[in-house]
Formats: C-alpha cells, structure tokens, sequence
C-alpha cells in the first residue's frame, strides 16, 4: 500500500508518524505477514491460527522505519478453529491493501 506523498527519496519535511483519524479499512495479507520458508515440511494442524489468508483490518497510524519503509499500525482478528484474538502491531506496508467496498 503506498502512502500519500511517498516517493523514494528523503524529505526532512516529512513526520515519520502519521495518525489516522477516522481509520481506514484495510486487508491485511497474512500469508506474506508470516511466510512459510522454503521447502516448508510443516504438519497440518487445524486447530492453529490461520496464517495464509487476507483478513480485513483498521489501519491507525503509519510510520516510517530509520531506512525510509512505511509501516502501519493495524488491529485485526487472528482466528483458529475455537479461539479469536484480537491483535494490534505495526506491519510493512507492502501486506495492505485499501478495502474497497463494491457496487
């Protein structure tokens, strides 16, 4: 998700902390968020948290890192077979996505 007025040079203008008020909606990709390695031989396990799925979330705050990357603050529900936690960190930028609505 790009931010407004991101580019890729350094402005010491900007604020490296921007609060959204109201939120924004967005999805959040966690199968990029948590990736599995490679050649992954995992077990299955249905009761875990499912972490290869894009879950909608409310983005609160942006921040960029000392190396010039956005990152948001988002609050979302991890979900499992008998258990929903409601969870809030800061996430890159690159596992959002604005939530459109469709008509």
């Amino acid at each position: 998700m790009r931010v407004n007025g991101s580019s890729g040079g350094v402005d010491p203008r900007r604020r490296p902390f921007k609060v959204l008020t109201p939120a924004v909606k967005v999805l959040i990709d966690l199968s990029i968020l948590y990736p599995q390695p490679p050649h992954h031989s995992g077990t299955f396990t249905a009761e875990g948290f499912d972490v290869r799925t894009v879950v909608p979330g409310d983005l609160t705050e942006w921040s960029m890192t000392v190396d010039g990357d956005w990152i948001g603050r988002v609050t979302y529900q991890l979900t499992s077979k008998d258990r929903c936690e409601t969870v809030t960190h800061w996430v890159p930028s690159r596992v959002l996505k604005p939530l459109t609505s469709r008509r």
